[in-house]
């Protein structure tokens, strides 16, 4: 989703960029509801809000729901759908009863019943959209808790704190488990194996760190050490002699050796 957040207010508006004198208004509309959606999101990401940040959310949100209705009728459900597709072939009908009973549609040339047909055609769709946008809304529940978001700002801080992506991760595990209990009485099924899933998540923290630990109390080999004093020239006899053929600062270079020293106390090379 924050890939697509990236690119796709350009995308769209690359999509919508050659339209009809007809295409320009709801193209429009399209556009500015889409970015204005892009940029409350994205303003929903911050981690510090100030009242002038609050308000430009509230901004962008108010500005999508001015522009959201040239996506209405997409919104439109199953049952709105087949009710349309069923007054579509009802107005079809009456209009094909209209010219049947219009005695000049016999006398028309083909090309004007094409015309009449294409009019009428048009007229239906007409009808049919405005009656998907009236019957359809953005009435459920993820769209209505965005006007809630500036208050949960003001009252709790970063939405960030109170993120649900956790308890979906949970949530997620716990219906894994019933998909692998017998279905009956799965309650014990599901802690035996969110308990098991657990364990070894532990087991695997404890066995990392043990490696870690390991890691980090492994002295330093001689072999290195040895080679380096070899190397080092006769002319180097303090502190900024051995810095600069170390090429690093002199405070560098004493940081380096008090955490030797305090590192590997009973190294005696």
């Amino acid at each position: 989703m924050k890939a697509l957040g990236r690119v796709i207010v350009p995308v769209f508006a690359a999509t919508l960029l050659n339209h009809s004198a007809s295409q320009r208004i709801p193209f429009t509309e399209a556009l500015l509801c889409v970015k204005n959606l892009l940029f409350f999101r994205l303003m929903a990401q911050y981690q510090y809000y100030t009242e002038a940040t609050i308000e430009y959310m509230e901004n962008y949100l108010k500005e999508f729901h001015c522009h959201k209705d040239v996506f209405s009728r997409f919104r439109a459900s199953k049952s709105t759908k087949k009710v349309s597709e069923a007054m579509k072939m009802q107005l079809t009908l009456d209009k094909q009863e209209e010219w049947e009973s219009d005695p000049a549609w016999n006398n028309l040339s083909a090309a004007a019943k094409g015309r009449r047909v294409d009019e009428d055609k048009t007229q239906i769709d007409s009808v049919m959209a405005q009656h998907l946008v009236d019957t359809s809304d953005f009435n459920f529940v993820k769209m209505h808790l965005l006007n809630h978001f500036s208050d949960h700002i003001r009252q709790l801080g970063n939405l960030l704190n109170v993120s649900s992506e956790l308890p979906d991760k949970v949530m997620m595990d716990l219906k894994q488990a019933y998909r692998q209990s017998k279905r009956h009485e799965a309650a014990l099924q599901i802690l035996r194996t969110k308990a098991r899933k657990e364990v070894f998540q532990y087991r695997e923290l404890n066995a990392n760190a043990a490696k870690q630990s390991r890691d980090d109390d492994m002295p330093l080999t001689k072999v290195p050490i040895k080679q380096m004093m070899k190397n080092l020239q006769p002319e180097i006899k303090t502190l900024d002699d051995l810095a600069e053929w170390c090429a690093m600062p002199k405070e560098e270079l004493q940081n380096h050796i008090a955490w030797c020293f305090k590192r590997f106390a009973d190294f005696t090379d």
